[in-house]
């Protein structure tokens, strides 16, 4: 065998997980197998080191330029038709140090077929100069604009904080000639200037088998895998050097020291016209990868600071009055030694440094907790096992990333530390001053990386003017035979790029019988009554059925599935609140499970004690809108815990609901903290648009409006300022009060659930009786019946119902792209199960899919970074959404003019791509039902709120196979067009100022009334220093 295997283990907390190292003794690529049991999915993750010193963004143009055709596929967008063709996804990413290419396909069949293509291509690309025009950059011939798919998506985050301060502080952390120093993405100024010659070295440099491991995962014979990739090893060229040189590990400039010398800090500016708020954040060089123990408790440690109201970040900085930050957040570098970093959100401009000596005061005199640590730990030690049998492919194939850039080859280290829980048991025994000797020697000893992020308007001005000077000099410089020489290469690059692939190439990869290829996920259905859905055959189903206590009020829905976990939601309807001017209020609902309690002896807990006692109990909790982000005006009040925590999680939803106390000081604090946090939204271009969308389309009985946070600012302001006026107990309480008392009125027509290993539990009914039923008025006369779904369409707004002749503009200073939704209404007969459905649904996915017409026609052209249909079934609506747009302008007339071409039948909707679109469709389920929970959901959703029955997912497989070109031609006509069309449709847009009244000139020359809102009001601040592919976003 050419594969000599490394190591094999199985996971002793997650045994459907089975780990499988080897490395090829001819060229040294190395393989790894993650066997697991309990998925549809297939997962590849592909990944190279790479090591880049500078900042031209050589390793993120090639991670795209791989996409673009290989030496024995040379055409672009042959593995993404291919992919989709065979189930599949393809995608990928370029960190600081490393590229990783994934595949994630439905099914075995056809992950073998497209492997030693995809890896063909990873070897093997084309990188022509006529891609690296499109793909990486080009200046628009017409308007003289900087284009290209790659320059699009930097630009579009170049100016962001997050963004600034993390390439600071890299500057700080690493010297001059670092690859941890660089900006691997590329900044615009090195793309306009890069080559193809310097893409084509570094592939020649990095992309050699030793320097890859080809991770794949899934329920798959590790006989075939390996048999498979020793034959695709044997075109690779041997491995004939003396020794391999690893990147980073072998380059003596990326060796990162034990800790700095000196305390290094510096202040950068954001464009940003709103200068109210900054941020801070601090980083600190600790443990190697190696140490895997203390770099474990590092990590802890962090969490230990900075998660759950707790921490002394939160306790003693944020919820607080006059509070110094809105939000803490934490994060780990993983390099050859592990980075360290907290980050202080919505800091009031004036309090910058008044904060960072606070937070550098708290490190330093802080005293670790020995009864806190040991619960963060215990809590993170079932928060990891849970996440594992949920997520265990994914997770494992991210260490194994990390493993293969830093540790042995064995992977000794990655075995040491995933094989077995022993290294959370060894830190639970730990002592205090184990634990504070270690978060001495990474947080006080040791000197971090200050950077303090201002907003600046000033800079944002000179970011426009430059642009502006820029695009003047080009057009004073360039002659009219310039720019011809400019178009023509354009157009010559788009042609060569766009050659099409032949049709034999592509009908290879098609999979016969593809609906039923793959064998998805299954779970046990039981609801206490009888429905169809219930196995009548089933002793289980019998035995819980005729365990339910008489006049037993409530629905509760089980789903049955081997775990050692339960998860538990109580979701509550919001269309039963009569006051829908109550619903702002939501924002204190969601803090349930961390304000004070009512004791069965009718003292009052402390909060902090609650949020002790809740994390000693369970493993997470989470108060939301929607089941799993389906049904916005359900709120989801949900549980995850062990299985012998079952009663004790029925008791805690009891809690929160009936026991919680709105206490006066804790609600302000956790308001003001909410209020402080729009700031931060208000610069997320992408966010603003969805709240314009959610304030205009539903009235204020929808949380969808009710809930948005422009839309409750001024409300919270209100409220924060009775309260500042004695005013609580009178105005406040009462409509918090009444908000919960209205949500458990109809306790007994909300949607119980129950999902995991339900033959572990030894009475499933006893802690509702115990905890719930007594709640429930006159609980004997209830009769149990599945509980009402909340529709968003009884919910729209007069824009909603009929969506026509608007364009809502929203400026936004600090995001540079543009965002765009053009939506229309779908016939109001529409259900799941209308004969039309298959065909609207094909439609839209012929349209987004990896390279289709959307893809070709605006991401192809470096109009956009995405460009896809979003399907707001519950909504009724549909819509051409664009994602990070250089262009908005051009995206809307490509997608108008795409969608019309397939309306009036100049443009043929090809067979190959339909059958590929269907096989899209079957990654898209595989992929929401991975694992047993995400089946259980679905299948809950499908059932009882969609209305559409358990086997929807078959069952439209079945349906979608009928539909014909002729079908979706007429889709086009009748629906897809009218989202261009200002008589049938509306759209929404968030951009920068600079774009602003270009965009608005164009909408009104096409009949649109266009609305602009600017979210920064100048004057205000100087007065106030202080899928099933259902798109609802």
């Amino acid at each position: 065998m050419t594969f000599k295997k490394l190591s094999s283990f199985e996971i002793e907390y997650a045994p459907q997980y089975h780990f499988t190292k080897y490395i090829s003794t001819r060229t040294k690529l190395q393989l790894v197998h993650l066997n697991n049991k309990s998925s549809p999915l297939v997962q590849g993750y592909f990944a190279v080191g790479t090591e880049c010193p500078t900042d031209s963004g050589v390793p993120h143009t090639l991670e795209h330029l791989v996409f673009m055709g290989s030496q024995k596929y040379p055409y672009k967008g042959l593995l993404d038709t291919a992919g989709n063709l065979c189930m599949s996804n393809t995608n990928a990413w370029t960190a600081t140090d490393q590229t990783v290419y994934t595949l994630t396909t439905a099914g075995w069949t056809g992950f073998k077929k497209l492997l030693p293509v995809y890896l063909d291509h990873l070897f093997y690309p084309t990188l022509t100069d006529d891609a690296c025009t499109t793909e990486v950059y080009h200046m628009d011939p017409e308007d003289l604009s900087d284009k290209g798919v790659v320059f699009s998506e930097m630009a579009g985050i170049e100016s962001q904080s997050w963004f600034i301060t993390a390439l600071a502080k890299q500057r700080l952390l690493f010297p001059e000639g670092s690859g941890y120093r660089s900006e691997t993405g590329g900044l615009t100024p090195n793309l306009r200037v890069l080559t193809n010659d310097e893409i084509k070295e570094f592939h020649k440099q990095m992309y050699t088998p030793d320097n890859c491991c080809i991770i794949v995962t899934g329920n798959i014979p590790s006989e075939e895998l390996v048999s498979l990739m020793e034959k695709f090893d044997e075109q690779l060229d041997p491995f004939t050097k003396s020794e391999r040189k690893r990147p980073f590990i072998d380059t003596p400039a990326s060796h990162i020291p034990n800790s700095l010398t000196e305390t290094k800090e510096q202040t950068v500016a954001f464009p940003e016209d709103d200068e109210s708020q900054g941020e801070l954040s601090f980083s600190w060089i600790t443990r190697p990868y190696m140490d895997h123990v203390k770099d474990q408790a590092v990590n802890l440690l962090v969490e230990y600071l900075t998660e759950s109201p707790l921490a002394p970040f939160n306790k003693e900085l944020i919820e607080i009055e006059n509070p110094y930050a809105t939000d803490v957040e934490s994060w780990t570098d993983d390099f050859i030694r592990t980075i360290s970093n907290i980050s202080l959100k919505g800091v009031p401009t004036e309090r910058l440094q008044e904060t960072k000596q606070k937070a550098l005061d708290l490190m330093k005199n802080h005293k670790v907790s020995l009864d806190r640590i040991r619960l963060v730990t215990e809590n993170n030690k079932w928060d990891y096992v849970f996440k594992f049998e949920k997520n265990g492919d994914y997770m494992l194939a991210h260490m194994a990333i990390t493993d293969f850039l830093y540790g042995d080859v064995d992977g000794r280290v990655l075995k040491e530390s995933v094989q077995t829980l022993n290294d959370f048991d060894l830190l639970l025994s730990w002592s205090q001053e184990q634990w504070q000797t270690v978060y001495e020697e990474a947080f006080v000893k040791n000197l971090p990386v200050i950077l303090i992020g201002k907003p600046s308007a000033e800079l944002n001005e000179k970011i426009e003017k430059d642009n502006e000077t820029r695009l003047k000099e080009r057009a004073e410089s360039l002659s009219d035979v310039k720019r011809h020489e400019l178009k023509e290469a354009l157009a010559r690059a788009q042609m060569n790029n766009n050659a099409t692939v032949p049709a034999d190439v592509l009908e290879s990869f098609e999979i016969d019988n593809p609906e039923t290829s793959v064998t998805f996920t299954k779970t046990q259905s039981i609801s206490c009554i009888q429905v169809p859905s219930n196995d009548k055959d089933s002793s289980l189903t019998d035995k819980i059925i005729k365990s339910k206590p008489n006049d037993f009020p409530l629905f509760i829905h089980f789903e049955h599935f081997p775990s050692q976990f339960i998860e538990l939601h109580v979701a509550l309807n919001a269309d039963f609140v009569k006051n829908p001017e109550l619903l702002p209020y939501y924002h204190v609902i969601t803090e349930l499970f961390s304000l004070p309690m009512k004791a069965s002896d009718g003292s009052i807990v402390p909060f902090e004690d609650v949020v002790a006692q809740l994390k000693t109990e369970t493993i997470d909790s989470f108060i939301g809108m929607g089941i799993d982000g389906h049904f916005s005006n359900l709120i989801d009040f949900k549980i995850e815990c062990k299985a012998d925590s079952y009663e004790k999680a029925v008791k805690w939803l009891k809690s929160a609901l009936f026991d919680t106390v709105f206490d006066e000081s804790r609600v302000s604090i956790l308001l003001e903290k909410f209020y402080n946090s729009i700031v931060e939204t208000k610069r997320e271009g992408d966010q603003m648009m969805y709240s314009s969308m959610d304030r205009n389309l539903y009235t204020e009985a929808s949380l969808k409006k009710s809930s948005d946070k422009l839309f409750v600012e001024p409300i919270i302001e209100s409220v924060l300022n009775d309260i500042e006026d004695g005013l609580y107990t009178k105005k406040i309480l009462p409509k918090l009060e009444s908000l919960r008392g209205q949500l458990t009125e109809q306790l007994h027509r909300g949607h119980f659930l129950v999902f995991g290993d339900i033959n572990k539990l030894e009475d499933v009914f006893e802690p509702w009786n115990l905890h719930f039923v007594p709640k429930i008025n006159n609980s004997s006369t209830v009769k149990i019946d599945v509980p009402p779904t909340p529709s968003l369409a009884k919910n729209l707004s007069a824009v909603g119902k009929n969506p026509t002749k608007k364009t809502f503009i929203t400026s936004t200073p600090a995001s540079e792209s543009t965002y765009m939704f053009a939506l229309t209404s779908l016939p109001t007969d529409l259900h799941y199960l209308h004969p039309d459905f298959p065909k609207i649904y094909l439609a839209a996915v012929y349209l987004e899919c990896v390279e289709g017409p959307f893809w070709k026609g605006i991401r192809g052209a470096g109009l956009a970074y995405g460009a896809y249909v979003s399907k707001m079934f519950e909504s009724n609506m549909v819509g051409f959404n664009i994602y990070r747009a250089s262009d908005a302008i051009a995206s809307f007339e490509a997608g108008k003019q795409i969608v019309s071409e397939y309306a009036t039948g100049k443009q043929s909707f090809e067979p190959i791509l339909i059958k590929a679109a269907i096989s899209s469709i079957i990654n898209t389920i595989a992929s929401s039902e991975s694992n047993y929970f995400n089946v259980a959901i679905n299948k809950y959703l499908n059932t009882f709120c969609k209305k559409r029955g358990p086997d929807f997912n078959t069952e439209i497989l079945r349906r979608l196979e009928d539909v014909t070109s002729h079908d979706l031609k007429a889709v086009m006509s009748d629906i897809y067009t009218k989202m261009f069309d200002p008589k049938y449709g509306s759209v929404f847009i968030a951009c920068h100022p600079s774009k602003t009244e270009s965009i608005k000139g164009y909408f009104e020359s096409l009949n649109y009334d266009v609305n602009v809102e600017e979210i920064f009001d100048e004057d205000d601040s100087e007065g106030d220093s202080e899928d099933d592919s259902e798109d609802e976003h």
